[in-house]
């Protein structure tokens, strides 16, 4: 998971700091590990199991409105969308796609070729 330097300052963090505390931010984190374990940015599961994935100890829909709000998710019918974390790590999904195939692909250009340096004494 590719976390931003910016994070802990960042509006959206400091409004779900305000929301649901240092709880809230550290089930952030929990869901985000899930979205790397899952390789997918929604959950497709009520706020109940969210909560839980999340280890969230209050009442779910604190958290779910909490991550809403500060614009880390939206609820799309069925599933909570983490708000453009595949966007984020778009290169662990690249990663992913490559494993599947062998690896990183070979570059068609040829490296130059580095002339040894002369050794002085």
């Amino acid at each position: 998971m590719i976390l931003s330097p910016d994070f802990p300052d960042h509006y959206k963090t400091k409004i779900l700091l305000r929301l649901a505390g240092h709880a809230g931010v550290f089930s952030l984190l929990k869901l985000w590990s899930q979205c790397q374990f899952r390789k997918c940015e929604r959950i497709e599961k009520p706020a109940e199991i969210v909560a839980a994935i999340a280890d969230w100890e209050g009442d779910p829909m604190q958290l779910e409105n909490a991550l809403v709000e500060s614009g880390y998710a939206r609820r799309e019918g069925d599933a909570l969308v983490l708000h453009q974390w595949q966007d984020q790590n778009k290169r662990l999904f690249s990663n992913y796609k490559n494993g599947k195939k062998g690896g990183r692909p070979k570059s068609d250009t040829p490296k130059p070729i580095k002339k040894p340096a002369g050794m002085r004494l």
